[in-house]
């Protein structure tokens, strides 16, 4: 019996120690942050016993926060990430607070010497690139670098993310409103790069992905400043384009001023040859109109860009700044030479004289960042307001001497507020927000000397929006973030010439977003689903029609309906080795679409919605390994459209016809760095695309670009750089699209003459990194305002 009762009371005591222990658990939670007060991503959290045996790990999030169970016997935290000298924290409460890492100068130093392979991590929705210290950090340009960082392409001159198109830019948090800005940013001053591929509720709905670029914080105080200047010579027409850029810097104490100036000139020719062919109806049966149209392009553009802020590091809770940006255009003008051959004139030849005057564009944001207690907030304001001004004259020579003037006036407004709450809730991170835009643009057109109507038309658009995101490490089970956001829209359309034409509309719509993320194994997995929305450019939404030639209108439509896209997406990382696919179904498609104007063959090409499903599968595979002084980073993959398109055709029985779209696309980057002893670098890097169809175009040929660079850099911290490229090598950049549309069929040879080469050189005095955090607010809605049709 006493045996029977001692037992008894080892097992009591035993459950009482291990419920003691167990209420004693406790949620532990702070955020890391670099020496500059800005948040660490994926810092490796470990807990250890006070002998230093590991118990369990966790990670920090996007923000740098983290979150960690630990109890009485678990005393110490270890914080450790590449780049930065391991960290250890006793745990004394509940709440860490904040966690300050420093530079390991000595590691950095070490791994330049290396030039290892960029270090990538895929996390939830996004992958994080470690360009400083790897062959990436010596790459030219940001927007040259960028092309080669995983899940990032280069299609002609626009940076593209895997699978998503555009994305949407932030360089310290800032949106990049100047898509040159990238031009002018070096990959020297580059830390890391985050490529997000579902962004979450805090983003606007529109936006289908998003870059995020963090530059290196340099030691020190007082004045710096970089020079960079260059020219790129056209090798085909011979055009001489430079360029040059002035950053300014002063640090004194928490307090950072900074400007810059950037000068540039561009000259853009090129050649398209287009054959159309149409089908109407006539008495004598159908009539078929042929023309054979060669056009010639000339764009010239010359500008400055200024900037000035600064930023004020209160304490390490507290920061504020201001940001005012102004962007001239001076000498910009656009020059088209028509000739065409057709079957009912002859010949028609015309000449067009464009010049676009840019009276003023300005830009500004405003932030602040807090923390008070848990609660971390992060406040942005906006402003932009522009007006553009164009003067076209038409001279037709053929078939009969005409002279019409086309003008039109573009002014704009925006003011934009965003506000994101951030709250450590459970194992995770709780965010809350709002985002607003206030919209106003007018816009006018009218042509002399030919029968098209004129207009003058005033847009408001308002968006109120809220949002929630909740991202939680459920320890083995991996990693959850959801989403939800809701967006009301008003939109007014006035038209001042005909009142019947106005309308009025409102939308209440919700995206939902969520992400499974888990290391299995040696593999990083993400599973994905998103819903966002397409709205048309502002400039799409409206109803002039501007003249092309003879034969060819292009108009945009007040009454276009926003477009919504559902996509299923997977990433996977093993290594060096990423893999990702996504299918989507899109509704409401707005794409360019051919239309009849009249009986007499002249087309119209209209902005539309289709108004069928399009569904697009898109697979692709990356590597990034170094192999001693070779680094290469190759990307093959394609991509695939159902699309049918019922069109009018009088040529078949029932008067329609259906086109589908459904030959898959590929693409293969293969970009080669070889990085040598004493700073010499030099890559060969291919691009090529093959035959395939893209929504409601067929890409009639293939088209490839080969690049070479040859780069030198002297100096401590090689502060000095010389780097040249020829970009283009066998002038085959070319692209051959059709529009298959029943009545119609057109082909667009387009050459354009990129063959150029590329010198230039940077010099960096005391360099700095400047400490600005605002993230901007309506940024979609800047980006539809600057869109074409």
């Amino acid at each position: 019996m006493k045996k029977i009762s001692f037992k008894m009371m080892a097992i009591m005591a035993a459950m009482m120690m291990c419920l003691s222990a167990e209420a004693m658990t406790e949620d532990v939670g702070g955020r890391v942050i670099d020496a500059q007060g800005e948040p660490l991503p994926f810092v490796s959290v470990a807990l250890l016993a006070s002998d230093s045996t590991y118990i369990q790990g966790a990670t920090s999030d996007v923000d740098g926060f983290f979150q960690i169970k630990v109890s009485e016997v678990c005393c110490i935290l270890r914080f450790s990430y590449i780049g930065y000298r391991t960290k250890y924290v006793d745990v004394k409460g509940m709440e860490i607070g904040t966690i300050q890492m420093e530079e390991d100068q000595a590691m950095l130093s070490e791994i330049v010497v290396k030039g290892q392979m960029p270090k990538t991590k895929l996390t939830g929705n996004s992958m994080i690139t470690t360009i400083q210290g790897t062959v990436l950090g010596k790459s030219g340009t940001a927007q040259e670098m960028l092309a080669k960082v995983p899940g990032m392409t280069l299609k002609g001159e626009d940076l593209e993310v895997l699978g998503k198109g555009t994305p949407i830019f932030y360089i310290n948090g800032r949106k990049m409103q100047d898509k040159d800005e990238l031009k002018r940013l070096r990959s020297e001053e580059i830390q890391s790069v985050e490529v997000i591929t579902n962004p979450g509720a805090q983003y606007d709905a529109t936006i289908s992905a998003v870059v995020r670029i963090k530059t290196i914080r340099r030691e020190g105080a007082g004045f710096g400043f970089d020079l960079m200047a260059a020219n790129n010579q056209n090798l085909i027409s011979g055009y001489s384009d430079p360029s040059s850029t002035l950053n300014l810097r002063y640090r004194h104490n928490n307090l950072d001023l900074f400007g810059m100036v950037n000068y540039w000139s561009w000259d853009s020719p090129d050649d398209l040859r287009i054959t159309q062919s149409t089908f109407l109806k006539a008495d004598e049966g159908i009539r078929n109109i042929l023309q054979d149209t060669h056009t010639r392009n000339y764009w010239r553009g010359e500008g400055m860009n200024y900037n000035l802020g600064f930023n004020w590091q209160i304490n390490d809770k507290h920061s504020l700044g201001a940001r005012v940006e102004r962007h001239d255009r001076f000498k910009t003008y656009y020059n088209m030479w028509v000739d065409t051959d057709n079957n009912l004139t002859g010949r028609d030849l015309s000449h067009q004289d464009d010049h676009t005057h840019y009276p003023y564009n300005w830009q500004g944001n405003a932030y602040y960042n807090g923390q008070v207690n848990k609660l971390n907030i992060d406040l942005n304001v906006d402003f932009l307001t522009d007006k553009e001004n164009d003067d076209n004259q038409i001279d037709v020579y053929l078939p009969e001497a005409q002279t019409m003037q086309q003008n039109s006036h573009t002014w704009s407004r925006l003011w934009a507020a965003k506000l994101v709450l951030s709250y450590p809730v459970w194992k995770g991170q709780l965010q809350a927000g709002t985002e607003m835009s206030f919209v106003k643009r007018q816009s006018s057109s009218a042509i002399t000397n030919y029968p098209l109507p004129s207009t003058d038309a005033d847009v408001k658009e308002n968006n109120v929006a809220a949002f929630v995101a909740y991202n939680a490490n459920l320890d083995k089970y991996g990693t959850v973030s959801a989403g939800l956001r809701y967006e009301h829209v008003g939109f007014d359309y006035m038209d001042n010439l005909d009142a019947e034409n106005n309308m009025t509309r409102y939308q209440d719509e919700f995206f939902p977003n969520i992400t499974w993320s888990k290391q299995l194994g040696p593999i990083q997995t993400s599973l994905s689903y998103t819903m966002k929305t397409v709205r048309p450019s502002y400039s799409a939404l409206n109803d002039h029609i501007i003249y092309l030639n003879s034969y060819t209108l292009l108009q945009g439509d007040s009454k276009l309906k926003n477009a919504t896209m559902q996509e299923v997406s997977i990433n996977a990382r093993w290594k060096w080795i990423n893999l990702f696919a996504a299918y989507e179904r899109r509704d409401n498609t707005i794409t360019q679409v051919p239309m009849a104007y009249n009986n007499e063959g002249i087309m119209l090409l209209k902005q539309a919605n289709l108004p069928d499903p399009v569904r697009n599968l898109a697979i692709f595979l990356s590597a990034n390994p170094t192999w001693g002084v070779y680094s290469p980073s190759w990307t093959i993959g394609g991509q695939k459209f159902w699309n049918t398109m019922t069109f009018d055709d009088p040529r078949s029985d029932t008067g329609k016809t259906d086109v589908t779209f459904t030959k898959p696309i590929f693409f293969f980057d293969l970009n080669n760095t070889f990085r040598f002893k004493h700073s010499w670098q030099l890559e060969a890097n291919t691009n090529i695309q093959t035959k395939g169809d893209v929504l409601n175009f067929r890409m009639l040929s293939p088209s490839y670009n080969v690049c070479f660079v040859v780069q030198k850099c002297w100096l401590k911290n090689d502060a000095l750089c010389l780097r040249a490229s020829i970009s283009d090598v066998f002038q085959r950049s070319v692209q051959d699209v059709a529009q298959d549309c029943g009545f119609f069929y057109g082909v667009q040879k387009t050459r354009s003459r990129s063959h150029r080469l590329d010198i230039s050189i940077r010099y960096t005095f005391n360099a700095q990194k400047s400490k600005y955090k605002g993230t901007g607010a309506g940024k979609a809605e800047q980006q539809r305002m600057s869109n074409s049709n």
